[in-house]
């Protein structure tokens, strides 16, 4: 016994020694830059050094901004010291201030630079799904008229142009209790914060492994040379039926960020081309609404409903199935009696009738299949019925087939011929062809047996 606990001893020392030796390494990493402008600071990712080789906890240099608050700041000064005294006291480190300031040496706040350091694409979480999040029933706030789980957690800015993404205080409104994991606290943990960041790859643009990354303009809200508002549409939320899902229709079924879309160009157009009610001031064909510097020439194809995009080859007008499903899916733009995935997405939570949730009814109700040409009735139909039952079923019910077929075909005509064995090689090409009104029982019985002396 006492042996054992010399070894636990023993192992204990080694592995504070290994930690001291670690967090060294850590600083002389850091410290090993002069003071001064003898030499460019050297590169050095904070979180890929401190968290993953150093292995330190996030806690050890965020804080909550107040008391049990989720918010949490950007370390400063008295977090850093705790292991850089010295090239804060001392000697100033250009390599350490050049992680966060500009210039050096550092004058002030005003020279800190931005976080993430890079622009365009950038990661802000590992993993996050929409999906899981938002109301299946898809409620409103009876307060705002909007879907309470978008405002919930998306803010508008002042102006009410663009919405920001959701900081740790809409999270923590489900996160902070219960068995939610992550767990969202003031005492929160590395093993909480790496729920959902992952701060390497936010840090370091050459990052790989398992990148995510999103487009700056849906981080933003921001595209080049365009104008929009958000609080301009809410104006006319009651004439136009708008909610957050008529334009975002994709987010519901978004599993993560990576998939995360702005409305595309067609969704504009569904509304702003010829709407009976938009005034002509908005419409597509003032390009000043959008656009700070008005394009010259025509407007592409894209700003119109009425020109049949490249794609639509008489291919895709056969398998455009898959298309059609896709959850960005812009058939209804052009094809009003098509709706958008949203609303499917909604009739398919509620009391709607399952049909109305189906998008392929809505248009193949009212335009008969390229498949159904003058000899489809006669010689085809049967043999693709036979292969595919459910297809036919989106238009056709069970009563169709009847109607028609509990009258005698043309191909038994006359019926005592046909009877007295004009069917016989009609049989023995196509026997299922008359199983579908026959039975050997009811039909061929009569006939077809060995009858007993």
């Amino acid at each position: 016994m006492q042996r054992r606990s010399i070894h636990s001893y023993a192992l204990f020392i080694f592995l504070i020694a290994v930690t001291a030796a670690s967090l060294y390494g850590g600083v002389r990493l850091l410290q090993q830059q002069p003071a001064g402008d003898a030499a460019p600071a050297k590169e050095v990712f904070i979180h890929e050094l401190h968290a993953t080789k150093l292995g330190l906890d996030c806690s050890t240099c965020h804080t909550s901004e107040k008391p049990n608050s989720v918010e949490f700041d950007r370390p400063g000064h008295d977090q850093c010291m705790g292991c850089h005294e010295e090239a804060f006291t001392k000697d100033l480190n250009k390599t350490i201030c050049s992680q966060c300031h500009s210039v050096f040496p550092p004058t002030s706040s005003d020279d800190l630079l931005p976080f993430p350091r890079y622009s365009k694409k950038r990661a802000l979480l590992f993993d996050f799904s929409h999906a899981k999040h938002v109301d299946s029933r898809a409620r409103l706030d009876p307060k705002t008229g909007f879907r309470a789980d978008c405002t919930y957690c998306h803010k508008f800015d002042a102006e009410g142009q663009f919405a920001s993404f959701p900081g740790h205080t809409q999270c923590a409104g489900c996160h902070s209790g219960g068995n939610v994991k992550p767990m969202l606290s003031a005492t929160s943990e590395t093993k909480d914060c790496r729920g959902c960041h992952t701060p390497e790859e936010i840090e370091n643009p050459g990052f790989t492994k398992q990148r995510q990354l999103i487009a700056d303009h849906v981080v933003s809200g921001v595209h080049v040379n365009l104008k929009f508002s958000h609080v301009a549409h809410f104006r006319n939320k009651e004439k136009f039926n708008l909610n957050c899902t008529t334009c975002h229709y994709a987010v519901p079924q978004s599993t993560r960020l990576a998939d995360l879309t702005l409305p595309k160009m067609l969704d504009c157009v569904q509304c702003h081309d010829s709407a009976k009610d938009m005034p002509q001031q908005f419409q597509m064909t003032n390009c000043k609404t959008c656009h700070i510097d008005p394009p010259k020439g025509s407007a592409p194809t894209s700003h119109t409903r009425n020109i049949k995009p490249p794609f639509h080859t008489e291919s895709f007008r056969q398998h455009h199935e898959q298309e059609a499903k896709a959850p960005d899916a812009k058939c209804f733009v052009c094809h009003t009696n098509v709706r958008p995935a949203a609303s499917s997405f909604v009739a398919a939570s509620s009391s709607t009738s399952p049909s109305d949730a189906n998008q392929c009814i809505s248009c193949h109700l009212v335009m008969r299949p390229a498949s159904h040409t003058a000899r489809w009735r006669d010689d085809e139909h049967g043999k693709m019925a036979a292969l595919d039952r459910a297809s036919c079923a989106t238009c056709h019910q069970a009563e169709t087939c009847v109607r028609c077929h509990n009258e005698t075909p043309r191909s038994h005509q006359p019926l005592a011929f046909f009877e007295a064995g004009a069917h016989r090689e009609a049989a023995m090409l196509d026997q299922r062809s008359c199983l579908t009104c026959h039975t050997y029982e009811n039909t061929c019985s009569k006939c077809h047996v060995k009858k007993l002396n």
